[in-house]
Order: structure tokens, then C-alpha cells, then sequence
């Protein structure tokens, strides 16, 4: 293994001093896991583009700086968080990674719904919590798990009981707010959906300032036996911001989940997304799309663990490059030798408008069974003058023609999302982004 010495350093002041800390707060099996993490980080270093996994996504220009975690309480501009909360959702707000109970609205929960920060269900559930993180987390986990692991400060944890239904929108903020720039947040989230049950769950990623700073979000969701779950991640942070976030979610069998992920604010998105098929039966849909245009950059990791027979995995993927625009786009699937009549089926597709934009697509499949059926298929193109044409024909000027065009573009995609709660919510940061397209 390479040594940290030819990787890139991150530079975080009083990180020693800060991590030992966070280790003697912490309950013993959360002891023994920072530990672990701050070893196997400090052994692997920042990723570099010599691995292939980074290869497309360059981090030696966002992380040659100093920066510092955020730990000192922030005051918060509630009208900018009113933006983004619906009557009729569940709120839950988390400032800096740090849970906010007077922001939240958690006073009247449905029966079968619990909602504690960390810290509360480190007492509670911690025999669960440290269940799922010791299934989800191999002795390789990847560097910014392991950082995420060691330098968390607090975050929600979501239980849903075994046949409960619960009808709102469950709606995690992610908000950071900074009063200087190059500070380092650590989002945290942990889901644990009981067998029989059902829940719409959505995390939004959202600046309260211009601020630049850099997000290391982790998310761990388990879906019991039987339970359906809608789920979307949705990031919508400001154009200077560094976004990088792993979801990693196991699925019982016959279980069901609907998943969309979203991106077009920060400079630079890392979406880690992996989904473990733990058992017969199981269905994932897994969805994303992303709008782009200046210098952003946003690359989509997705992995699919397909353990069990008779699985479906549906997966499509849709991007908008404007301007200068990066975008990459990996998909694994990996399908075990026991994992007969499996129905695998990976898309993605990307629309061009600036000249200078860039796609980077790779499928990824491993198949080790010799009865499935597992498609794939990549798309890179233009829009076609003839439509823009057809439109001007009709007094449509071009920058509006091209407008029209890639919202029915982006639509879609959009439209697949079955919760509407989420889709509202969709179109409402859309609706921002798309005066911004011109030609």
C-alpha cells in the first residue's frame, strides 16, 4: 500500500488535539472505531488520481489549504432554512453536522418514529448502531468514511418500527453555515427502517452563506425485510463548496427501495452511493440526476452488491453540462454466484450545451452467475439543431428554445420520482437553476 508520504496531506489545524478528544467522549465501541479510522486514514492519505477510483476527480487543487473543523455554534438565519421546509414534513436540522432540536419540528412524531441526535441514541440504540457500522464498514473503508468515522461531532439517528407506516415526508437539513472560510463539516446519518415498514425519506445539503468551505457526509440506512423506502439525497450547496458523501445502505430481503440522487451546487461533488442486496428478492431503483455549468465538477460513484437470487436493480442516470462543465459517471454492478435470475439494468445519459463541457462514463460488471439477465448503456450528446429550429420557427427565441428543450430533458428523469413530497422539492431547486441555461 502506498505510503501517505506520495499521497496528498490534508492539513487540518489541532486535528491531534481534536481527535483525542472526540475519542474520550465517545462510548467504547465508538472509541474503538475513531481509533481504527484515524489509523487506517493516516495509512491511506487523500485518494490521488493514480487510483482508479479518483482517477477523473482531481483533490490536489480543493485540499492544498489549511482548513479547521467547525466547532464553535453558529448563529443561523432562520429565514434562509424556511426555504427549504414544506408545511406538512418532518424537519430535521442539523447546523454543521451538530443536530439543532429547536430547529427541528420533532414535537408531535407518528407513532413509530423515533428521531435522536447521535449523542441521545448512543444510549439508546447503541447495540444497533454499532451492528449496522460494523456491517457496512470492511478494514478497507475508504479514506473519507474513515475521516468522516473519526472526526464526526454529532448527527440524527431515525428508527422506524416494524410495520409502522409513516406518512409525512421525513426531511434531513444538512445546513452549514460559516462565519470565515475553509472550515470542514462532517454530516452524519443513520436510518434503521423495521421489517413491514414504510417511510419517505430525503436529505437536503444546503449553505447558508457564500463561505467556502468542505463537506465529508456519511450515510448509513438499513431496510428490514419486507419495508419500502423512498429515498433521495439532494445536494444544493454554493459554487464554492466541496461536497463529498458516502451512502451505504443494506437491504433485507423482498424489500423495496426507491432511491434519487441529486446534484448541482458545489464546485466539486463526490457521490459515493452503495447498496447491498442482503437477501432473495430484493428491489432497488436508483436513480440521479445532476445540472452543472462554469467549472463544477461532479462524479457519480454507484455500486451495486448483488448477494441473493431473484433480484431486480434498475438504475438510470441523467446529467445537464453547461459551460465548462466536468461530470463523471461510474456504475458497478457486481453479481454473486448465488445470485441466480438476477434482473440487472444500468443507463445514464448526459446532454452537452456548453462547448467546452466533459463527460467521463464507465460501467462496471462483474457477473459470476450464469443465470441473470444484466444490461447496460451510455449516452453523450447534443441537442439537436432541428428541435431548437422548430422551436425558433414558432417565435420561440433560442435561449428560451434551449431552456424548453432541457427541462423536458431533465424531466424526464424527474418524473420518475414516485414521493411527491420529494419531487416538489426537486422542481423547487430546479426552478433556480435553469434561468442560469443559455447557449
Amino acid at each position: 500500500m502506498m505510503t501517505q508520504e506520495r499521497r496528498y496531506p490534508l492539513r487540518i489545524d489541532g486535528l491531534d488535539e481534536y481527535q483525542e478528544k472526540l475519542i474520550d467522549a465517545s462510548p467504547a465501541w465508538l472509541k474503538a472505531l475513531r481509533r481504527r479510522s484515524v489509523a487506517l486514514f493516516t495509512e491511506a492519505g487523500l485518494p490521488t488520481v493514480k487510483e482508479e477510483e479518483w482517477k477523473y476527480t482531481p483533490l490536489v487543487d480543493v485540499f492544498n489549504r489549511h482548513l479547521r473543523v467547525a466547532v464553535d455554534p453558529v448563529s443561523v438565519d432562520e429565514a434562509k432554512l424556511h426555504v427549504y421546509q414544506d408545511e406538512g414534513d418532518i424537519h430535521v436540522v442539523l447546523v454543521n453536522g451538530v443536530f439543532n432540536a429547536q430547529l427541528s419540528g420533532l414535537d408531535r412524531l407518528p407513532k413509530g418514529l423515533s428521531i435522536l441526535s447521535f449523542h441521545e441514541a448512543a444510549g439508546r440504540h447503541s447495540q444497533e448502531m454499532e451492528l449496522l457500522t460494523a456491517r457496512l464498514t470492511p478494514n478497507d473503508s475508504k479514506a473519507f468514511v474513515s475521516l468522516n468515522h473519526a472526526l464526526f461531532t454529532d448527527g440524527v439517528f431515525v428508527r422506524v418500527e416494524e410495520n409502522a407506516v409513516i406518512e409525512p415526508l421525513i426531511h434531513i437539513i444538512h445546513a452549514t453555515a460559516c462565519d470565515e472560510p475553509d472550515v470542514m463539516v462532517f454530516p452524519r446519518c443513520m436510518v434503521i427502517v423495521g421489517k413491514n415498514a414504510q417511510a419517505s425519506i430525503m436529505e437536503s445539503h444546503v449553505s447558508l452563506d457564500a463561505e467556502v468551505y468542505v463537506s465529508d457526509a456519511l450515510t448509513d440506512i438499513r431496510i428490514g425485510e419486507g419495508a419500502v423506502v423512498h429515498y433521495c439525497k439532494a445536494e444544493a450547496e454554493n459554487a464554492g463548496s466541496v461536497h463529498i458523501a458516502a451512502t451505504r445502505i443494506w437491504q433485507e430481503g423482498a424489500s423495496t427501495l426507491e432511491s434519487f440522487a441529486f446534484a448541482h451546487g458545489a464546485l466539486l461533488t463526490r457521490n459515493n452511493l452503495s447498496i447491498l442486496l442482503k437477501g432473495e428478492g430484493a428491489n432497488t431503483v436508483m436513480n440521479g440526476f445532476y445540472a452543472i455549468d462554469g467549472q463544477q465538477h461532479v462524479d457519480n460513484h454507484t455500486f451495486l452488491d448483488i448477494q441473493h437470487p431473484n433480484c431486480t436493480t434498475f438504475q438510470f442516470y441523467k446529467g445537464l453540462l453547461n459551460g465548462a462543465g466536468h461530470a463523471v459517471f461510474n456504475g458497478k454492478i457486481y453479481v454473486h454466484p448465488e445470485a441466480q435470475k438476477t434482473n440487472a439494468y444500468q443507463l445514464n445519459k448526459h446532454l452537452l450545451l456548453g462547448a467546452e463541457a466533459r463527460v467521463d462514463t464507465k460501467p462496471q460488471l462483474e457477473i459470476f452467475a450464469d443465470d441473470v439477465k444484466c444490461t447496460h448503456g451510455a449516452t453523450i450528446g447534443q441537442l439537436s439543431e432541428d428541435e431548437v429550429f422548430y422551436l425558433q420557427s414558432r417565435c420561440i427565441n433560442r435561449t428560451k428554445a434551449v431552456q424548453l428543450l432541457s427541462k423536458g430533458f431533465m424531466d424526464d428523469i424527474i418524473n420518475t420520482v414516485k414521493s411527491l413530497p420529494i419531487r416538489r422539492k426537486l422542481n423547487k431547486l430546479l426552478s433556480v437553476k435553469f434561468p442560469e441555461v443559455k447557449l
